[in-house]
Formats: structure tokens, C-alpha cells, sequence
């Protein structure tokens, strides 16, 4: 998948800078890499490497016609990439192994319309808040998934690899309006404070996805593909609800940011405090789609809290930066299970995950072309800690010769192939069934050619 800038995005000013209509412009985000090991329930050794982040850029115009009105041109992505490996009888001299390489991104794209008027109600009564009138917004999410193994054969003598992809890719476009402003959050934070807010909207959403899954092994080959839309709610209300302390304060690039919580109930999730992402196309909150019976691993994300300073202050619409709770999952191999139908023995699944530990990404103010540049390592997998493109790192990858596994450093490492493993017991397992019968397709019943290596093209290309 090839990542381009939009080009309001390309053009757009520095941090903070005007340009000659007066629009305001300005971009925050944050970026965390982490290396992690050790033994699963099962006593099997693994290790893992895990990139987490994202990147906002925001415009601001204020109206000409209408003194409390003001638009936001918004480019947000988000960006998980993880890998984690299980080796038999260690990782410093493997036999066999399996594991995963995973890559989930999406990128967001909106005009939303705002005054600094509007209300919302804390226990005392309503106040002047920051308030939502309406948004377009298009929103493109992708899912890159690599897997391998290099298992026992049934017969104990050598071992036989196995691979897999999935890619997908997710499109939703559309607005939303509200018959009254929705309330986001006071426009004066100085005390201890919780409010809420509640709105009826209507909104005109398409979402339309595409996927490719291929898998290999001795006598299992196939391809499966597909394309479809998934429904989006049309009508119904919000409510939101936030709280603020003044202890919770954060200093970003010398100055002092409120650290506020928020929270939205209904058919959509919130990005960075004004963004509505429909839950139906939200990746980063696990789907049930015609794909997700092919998907290894799991990548969550949930706002901490949004990083506000008085409109005066910041010289803007005073949303500076915000906090990010990472997570990713996979399923853990356990026991060597029974040979099974294609001749080989599996590291098989006992419903329990591995996981990285959970990540906080703090957003900090960037220039443009550093959130360009933090965007684009998000979209391409290739972000390192330090903010801009680079190697991902801390990755061990493993290549099997003749039976006996040589340590390599590669990114994409090894898989149990998921058609082969029992439902996984993480929370959200209901949102990532197995696959349809739990079992290997049909394929050719002579021997196989060994496993295709990753195509250099687009799976995908011929979908959309």
C-alpha cells in the first residue's frame, strides 16, 4: 500500500503559523517502540517488538460572517505495527517456530465546523463550552498481516513451512451533522469539573472494504478474496461525558496543558476530542467483518486524555496534543498437538494471548513536515522512536535451513497459521471468531512446492 499526503495536507503552514486568509495551522503527535520477551503460559519462549503512534495536523478558519464560528481541517493517522515469534526449544537456537508480522493504520481526513458558544451540563447547570455542528469527514484504514512456520512433520523427521497474508483495506466517507451543537468541553477550565452532553444526529456514511488472504503448506494452498460495504448507523444521538482536574496538567513545548477526559457513547468512537469515527469501521476497536476470521493479531487503541489550553492562550482552537493507550495481542502456541491433516505437527493455540505490554503514547507539538514525516513511517511501518522514518527495531527474525533454524535480523517473522488454532480467551475474542469450520481448506493432495515468498506488488491492486 502506497501512502500519498493529501494535498491539504502537503500544503499546509508550519506549527502556529498564519497564512494570508489567516487561517491558523499547527500538528502534535507521538511515536514508542518497545522489545519485549518472555515464556508463555505453556512454557514456550517468545520474543516481540511492537511501534506504536499517530500524527494530527489541524487548520484553523475562523468565520468571517459569524464572530463565534470556526472550521477545522483535520488530517489524523494512526499507526500500529507489531511482530511477536515463539521458539521451540529457545529462541538463541530454535528447531521450529511460529509467529506473526502485523501492520494496522488509518488515516483520516475532515472538515468539521465548530463554535466556541455552545453548552454542555455540568452538575450545577449549563456553561459555555466548545461545541460540534457538523463534520465530513473520508477515513481509510488498512490491515497488512504476514505469517509463517517451520513446524515438526508428523513423522519427527525434519519440518515443514507454512505461510499466509492478509491485506485489507477499509474506505469510509460521509457527514454527520447534529440538530444541536454537541457539546465538547467549557471553554474556561479552572476548577474540578465533569460535564455531559447529548445530541441527536443524522448522518450519510458509506464504508466499503476489499481484502486478500492467501495460505500455504505441504498439501493445504488457496486464495480467498472479497469486497463489500458494511451498514453504518444513519440516525440516532450522542452522549458525551468529560471530566477535568486541575492536577492533571501536562508541559508540552514549554507550556501548561489541561488533561482533559472524554468520552462518547453511541454508534461512534471520538479521535483526539472532535473526531467521530464510526464504530463499525474502527480497527482499532476490533471488528467482526468477513475478514476477521483470517487475522493472527489484534491492535487496540483508547484515548487517555486530550491536551487543551484557553483559546487566548494558544492563539487557536486550543487542542494541543493528546494521550494514547496502545495494545496488541496474538495467540500464544502451547503444547505439540497430534500430527494433523497436512502431515504436520503444530504449536497449537490454547486460546490464551500473548501480548506487548500496554504502551502510552504522549502526543507532543511537531512542525508540519515532522507530522508529515511521522504519517508516512505509520502508513509504511518503518517508524523508529526517535520520530521520523527508520527501521523498526529489536525484531529477531528466523530462517529455517535443512531442519535446523539460523538467527537472522529480518522484520517479518513466523505464525501459527490461524485456521489451525481454538478460539482465543482475550476480551475481545467475540470480535475475532476462527475460521469458518476451524479447519484447513481442501487443497492438492501430492507434494507442494515450498511456500510462495511475499509478492512485491499489491495483493490488493486488483480489487479497487
Amino acid at each position: 500500500m502506497v501512502f500519498v499526503v493529501p494535498s491539504g495536507l502537503a500544503s499546509a503552514a508550519p506549527t502556529t503559523a498564519s497564512d494570508s486568509s489567516g487561517a491558523v495551522s499547527w500538528a502534535y503527535g507521538g511515536l514508542s517502540t518497545i522489545s519485549f520477551s518472555g515464556t508463555s503460559s505453556s512454557g514456550v519462549p517468545y520474543v516481540g517488538n511492537a511501534t506504536y503512534g499517530f500524527s494530527v495536523l489541524i487548520t484553523q478558519t475562523n468565520s468571517t460572517i459569524l464572530p463565534n464560528d470556526f472550521e477545522l481541517t483535520v488530517g489524523r493517522t494512526m499507526g500500529a505495527s507489531f511482530a511477536v515469534q515463539y521458539c521451540l526449544p529457545n529462541c538463541h537456537k530454535p528447531t521450529y517456530f511460529a509467529g506473526l508480522s502485523a501492520r494496522v493504520w488509518e488515516s483520516i481526513n475532515s472538515t468539521a465546523f465548530l463554535l466556541d458558544n455552545g453548552t454542555v451540563n455540568e452538575p450545577a447547570g449549563p456553561v459555555t463550552a466548545f461545541a460540534l455542528q457538523n463534520a465530513s469527514t473520508v477515513q481509510v484504514d488498512n490491515i497488512s498481516e504476514s505469517t509463517s512456520s517451520y513446524l515438526p512433520a508428523a513423522s519427527g523427521v525434519g519440518g515443514v513451512s507454512r505461510a499466509g497474508y492478509l491485506g485489507v483495506q477499509l474506505r469510509t466517507t460521509g457527514s454527520v451533522s447534529f440538530a444541536t451543537p454537541l457539546g465538547l468541553y467549557p471553554t474556561n477550565l479552572s476548577t474540578a469539573q465533569s460535564w455531559n452532553s447529548t445530541a441527536a444526529f443524522q448522518s450519510s456514511l458509506e464504508a466499503a472494504y476489499s481484502y486478500f488472504t492467501s495460505w500455504a503448506g505441504p498439501l493445504v494452498r488457496g486464495t480467498d478474496q472479497g469486497n463489500g460495504t458494511i451498514p453504518v448507523q444513519g440516525a440516532g444521538t450522542l452522549n458525551l461525558s468529560g471530566s477535568y482536574a486541575p492536577a492533571d496538567t501536562i508541559a508540552l513545548d514549554g507550556a501548561h496543558f489541561a488533561e482533559v477526559a472524554l468520552s462518547i457513547q453511541g454508534p461512534f468512537t471520538l479521535r483526539d476530542g472532535l473526531l467521530l469515527v464510526p464504530v463499525a469501521s474502527d480497527l482499532f476497536q476490533g471488528s467482526s467483518e468477513p475478514w476477521s476470521g483470517n487475522e493472527s493479531g489484534v491492535a487496540t487503541a483508547s484515548p487517555s486524555f486530550v491536551d487543551l489550553r484557553s483559546a487566548s492562550a494558544a492563539g487557536h482552537f486550543g487542542l494541543g496534543a493528546s494521550r494514547w493507550l496502545y495494545d496488541s495481542q496474538t495467540l500464544e502456541p502451547t503444547t505439540i498437538a497430534p500430527a494433523s491433516s497436512d502431515g504436520v505437527t503444530d504449536l497449537a493455540g490454547s486460546g490464551a494471548p500473548d501480548a506487548a505490554p500496554a504502551t502510552v503514547v504522549q502526543g507532543q507539538p511537531e512542525s508540519v513536515a515532522q507530522a508529515q514525516s511521522t504519517q508516512s513511517c505509520l502508513v509504511s511501518g518503518a517508524c523508529s522512536s526517535g520520530g521520523g522514518p527508520g527501521p523498526l527495531r529489536g525484531l529477531l527474525g528466523l530462517v529455517a535451513l535443512g531442519g535446523v533454524a539460523a538467527a537472522a535480523l529480518i522484520v517479518a517473522v513466523v505464525v501459527v497459521e490461524r485456521r489451525r488454532m481454538p478460539p482465543p480467551t482475550y476480551p475481545n475474542a467475540a470480535l475475532y471468531p476462527p475460521g469458518a469450520n476451524g479447519t484447513p481448506r481442501a487443497g492438492p493432495t501430492g507434494p507442494s512446492p515450498p511456500p510462495p515468498s511475499p509478492p512485491d506488488e499489491d495483493p490488493l491492486g486488483n480489487l479497487w
